[in-house]
């Protein structure tokens, strides 16, 4: 038997009364029955509720946080500014900020993540983005996708497909799709215009099986920086110049850049009247500084230290161009800010690499983060003082400059088997750049496999930081990089396999041209070891065959054939499998892996001086006549013989000792190449001559 519950007491139980009294259908009701919003289309508003709706359909106490809202008083601003701030609700009042430094060209939006402002802060506005205020993209081609099956026709996959592959790694911010609507077997989404390329690229990709086909409808036309009429652009200008101009310290080779919301010359145009105008203020302002220092020299020499105290920032997004601007930055002061975690300061992790100082005092993440200085300490290597106070000694600091690692960086490993790997890449390389064709014919067959990736958040050299880095476009569409493409569909149809697949492959990829390996050894490091139970194409060996795995890291520059210039210089990993076959010089390439990425130098694998001399397989390698099959799998060998046969042949060409000394040194040192190596030091001047290769 039901027994009905004892009526509600306290403050809400009126409430709670009256509602009881209206007609119930049973079951579960919604609160609010407040009629969708839509557009003047007919669209679904996606934006945010009307006014009518904030005040319900949030649960108990609605009214209560509401009317609190209304509960204002005046506090006193950072920048010297008074403001309205919600008083007792528990809201951030960096919440309320509007106005966000997106970059140059960004449209007046609604920002998105943590909000940070060089103005005052403003009230709450009614101005909103209107569908005018976006382009507009359709989408064809998704109807024949596996999704199209989906609820909703797959269209809340395809609109999270493209939000994911048009953000860059990197990116501080997510590309966002503002509305969307379905017309047909078309698509059309609405983004913001710094969005349209990114998502404009994504042409042709593959989603689910089906490929898509992607035009921007319409543009909005971009507003100039000054766009008061009042304010023409030559005008900001030379105002942003004068700012520059007056805020500069030459003696201290400082640049004042705190307080710019109160700067007289900065209001006075109504720098920060709309979010719009803002927005692009402090990326021109570093566009203008990269007109008058041209150079990374003159940079370097000119500005040493930046302060960007008191400016009200609740993130670095505004002002993260300083980094590309100033990369060699030596002392930053972000004092009497609001940065409250490290995630607002993600977006100067690992730059600023020769900073020596950095003023954080007066942000709520000194209290909110109190470990936050171990983070920043391995941000910044080179930081000796953080806050007034010394963190790190300048040895430290100078070891860090010059790349000495707690880790040494050693030698290649080079364990090749009768110079066939020595052999290959001073052969597979020049036919590379030069006739294509004719290397896959060389060495590839039937079974032969080739994959390309791309790692795009792979570092590079300071050089490139103020350079517009080269497009990856005739790349993109072959990478089969499988942290980025993991439908099996797509991976499969990017892994190339047999030799017309491979020279189709090959031929659609731009000129290259490598340095020459005899020439410039220092851009290159190629490493080789032997792998047993290698596959057999004959099929007449079960436990495989012998094979080397060789691995070479380099650089190539991409050539225009018109002009024979080069246009752009990238670095890359190889790593190739290598086993007997029809080939040139009885090999085959049974697997070529590529992985491109932005120009990175060749100081990675530079090893350090010291620790060539203790190990004499870092030095010059001995000739060694190696008989046929020794090192190698074949029948009736366990796979510990072949490894001590390697073993020996790695030590006689350390040492120039004969195979039968090599393996008789190791098996008294336990078979340890480095302690075998340091015996042989030990005892070489008693060795008599047959231990020695003649």
């Amino acid at each position: 038997m039901l027994h009905q519950p004892p009526l509600p007491t306290g403050p809400r139980a009126s409430g709670r009364l009256s509602s009881s009294r209206l007609p119930s259908r049973g079951g579960i009701q919604k609160r609010n029955t407040t009629p969708a919003r839509v557009d003047k289309d007919g669209d679904l508003m996606m934006d945010q509720a009307g006014t009518n709706s904030r005040a319900r359909g949030r649960g108990r106490g609605a009214a209560i946080r509401g009317s609190a809202r209304t509960q204002r008083s005046d506090r006193f601003d950072p920048l010297g500014a008074r403001t309205s701030r919600p008083d007792r609700t528990g809201i951030d009042p960096s919440a309320i900020q509007k106005a966000v430094l997106r970059g140059m060209g960004s449209s007046e939006t609604a920002p998105r993540g943590p909000r940070s402002s060089l103005r005052n802060v403003r009230g709450r506005g009614s101005n909103r983005p209107t569908d005018e205020a976006w382009d507009q993209i359709t989408v064809k081609g998704f109807k024949q996708s596996k999704a199209a099956a989906n609820p909703g026709g797959g269209i809340s996959e395809l609109t999270a497909f493209l939000e994911r592959k048009a953000t860059h790694p990197d990116a501080p911010e997510t590309v966002k799709i503002k509305q969307s609507r379905l017309e047909g077997d078309v698509l059309i989404i609405s983004v913001r215009p710094e969005d349209t390329s990114k998502i404009e690229r994504l042409n042709n990709f593959q989603f689910a099986g089906a490929t898509l086909d992607i035009k921007v409808s319409r543009r909005k036309t971009p507003e100039p920086l000054a766009s008061n009429a009042d304010s023409e652009t030559p005008n900001t200008i030379n105002v942003l110049k004068s700012v520059l101009s007056r805020r500069y310290n030459t003696y201290a080779k400082l640049l004042d850049l705190s307080q710019l919301g109160t700067d007289p010359e900065l209001v006075n145009i109504g720098m920060f009247s709309t979010t719009s105008r803002e927005s692009k203020f402090f990326p021109a302002l570093m566009k203008i500084c990269n007109g008058i220092f041209t150079t990374a020299h003159a940079k370097e020499e000119a500005i040493v230290s930046v302060s960007l105290a008191n400016n009200a920032l609740t993130t670095i997004a505004s002002v993260t161009t300083l980094s590309q601007t100033f990369p060699a930055l030596k002392n930053l002061d972000l004092s009497n800010n609001r940065l409250r975690n490290l995630t607002a300061l993600e977006g100067w992790r690992w730059k600023f690499r020769n900073l020596d100082q950095l003023i954080l005092t007066g942000n709520p993440i000194e209290t909110d983060v109190p470990t936050y200085k171990d983070d920043i300490m391995k941000w910044y290597p080179t930081l000796t003082t953080l806050n007034t106070i010394q963190i790190r000694s300048l040895e430290d600091a100078k070891a860090a400059v010059n790349g000495k690692l707690p880790i040494p960086i050693l030698g290649p490993s080079f364990r090749d088997e009768a110079a066939i790997s020595e052999t290959f890449v001073k052969q597979f390389f020049p036919a590379y750049d030069g006739d294509r064709t004719a290397l896959v014919n060389g060495y590839y067959d039937a079974r032969s496999t080739f994959s390309i990736s791309i790692n795009l958040s792979a570092p590079h050299t300071a050089e490139t930081t103020n350079q517009k880095l080269p497009s990856w476009e005739a790349y993109l569409r072959k990478s089969r990089n499988l942290t980025k493409i993991t439908h099996p569909p797509s991976r499969m149809s990017r892994l190339y396999t047999g030799t017309e697949s491979i020279r189709d492959g090959f031929t659609t990829l731009p000129v290259t041209r490598h340095p020459d390996i005899m020439a410039e050894p220092q851009k290159w490091c190629v490493e080789c070891h032997t792998i047993p139970g290698l596959p057999d194409p004959t099929g007449q060996s079960s436990s495989g065959v012998g094979g080397l795995m060789v691995m070479v890291h380099g650089e190539f520059a991409e050539v225009d054939v018109s002009t024979g210039q080069s246009t752009a210089t990238r670095s890359f990993d190889r790593t190739f499998v290598l086993g007997p076959g029809g080939g040139v010089g009885g090999i085959r390439v049974a697997c070529d892996t590529l992985v491109l990425r932005q120009y990175g130098g060749h100081d990675a694998w530079r090893p350090e001086v010291e620790d060539s001399a203790s190990r004499p397989t870092a030095q010059a390698q001995h000739q060694i006549d190696v008989p046929a099959g020794f090192a190698l799998s074949g029948p009736g060998k366990t796979e510990e013989q072949v490894q001590k046969e390697v073993l020996a042949v790695e030590l006689s060409k350390g040492t120039g000792m004969t195979l039968e000394y090599s393996g008789l040194c190791l098996e008294q040192c336990g078979w340890n190449l480095e302690g075998a190596a340091a015996s042989f030091e030990q005892a070489k001047a008693t060795l008599p001559a047959e231990a020695f290769v003649t």
